[in-house]
């Protein structure tokens, strides 16, 4: 099974990245994956279950899930014909950290049915409705509204852990987490095989095999996946042009991105922009 680490792109307007998403429940499902962002996932229409260190939790309509900083987890939706309609906000964790270091040692818990859950799910409905209609100064609005959620998550839902993250514990999985994530940092610049292995601490040949056993891919490979996926968010999402998403995202040459997003798309840069913008 391959595991995915997602590199998440924060709006200019907000320290969160925001999606409302309205499609068919097939279409919500994804692969393990985990990100540093804080996850918060409020089901609007619908029903969503969440898989996380190895539980199933069913969601429903209301319902508001949290998915810690670094915990893998995936999403399957039971119903895959029905549309599903729900809001996500990734809340930055790096942002969280410039104003509360020590939370680190910390994961947050939102309890059924408590008063801090609620009033999330109230602030969740609220930026869902300004991000959908849009009204005059609603980036303020959102701006405010996350805010609130960070004082909530830090006053009333941080408990104190000795864990990292909530994962499978496995000492491989944990090398190749670490591996992927300094790849997540380190995209967009030269970095070579001997460069991950080395901040590691393990040979060339143990990692190539550890990684390969785990992601089902050779490590360059990913490092080229993470560098296609970040360059393919920069056109669609901040409309930069083929050259310069290339070129900011690691890869050598404009020939060697679109080359690659055939063999993983089957269409150039310019015609999956044109299919997801």
């Amino acid at each position: 099974m391959e595991y995915k680490y997602e590199i998440v792109k924060y709006s200019d307007k907000y320290p969160a990245k925001i999606l409302l998403q309205n499609k068919p429940g097939k279409r919500c499902n994804t692969s393990l994956h985990w990100h540093s962002a804080i996850e918060l996932l409020y089901i609007i229409d619908g029903s969503l279950n969440v898989k996380i260190d190895n539980n199933i939790i069913p969601l429903k309509s209301e319902d508001v899930f949290l998915v810690n900083s670094g915990c893998l987890h995936r999403t399957v939706s039971p119903e895959p014909e029905k549309n599903i309609i729900y809001f996500v906000v990734l809340l930055s964790y790096e942002r969280l950290l410039k104003y509360y270091p020590h939370i680190q040692n910390y994961r947050f818990v939102l309890t059924q049915n408590s008063a801090e859950k609620q009033k999330i799910r109230n602030l969740l409905s609220q930026a869902a409705c300004f991000f959908e209609t849009k009204p005059k100064g609603y980036e303020v609005k959102i701006n405010s509204l996350l805010y609130d959620i960070y004082y909530l998550l830090v006053s009333d839902c941080a408990a104190h852990s000795t864990e990292k993250s909530q994962s499978i514990g496995d000492k491989e999985f944990e090398y190749i987490k670490s591996a992927i994530e300094f790849m997540g940092k380190k995209y967009n610049e030269e970095i070579t095989l001997n460069d991950i292995a080395s901040k590691l601490g393990l040979s060339v040949s143990y990692f190539s095999r550890c990684f390969k056993k785990i992601t089902r891919m050779p490590v360059m490979h990913y490092l080229s996946r993470i560098r296609l996926e970040s360059a393919l968010s920069d056109i669609v999402e901040e409309n930069k042009t083929v050259t310069n998403a290339a070129l900011d995202n690691g890869f050598t040459s404009v020939k060697s991105f679109i080359q690659l997003c055939k063999a993983v798309y089957d269409c150039t840069p310019g015609q999956y922009k044109a299919k997801y913008s």
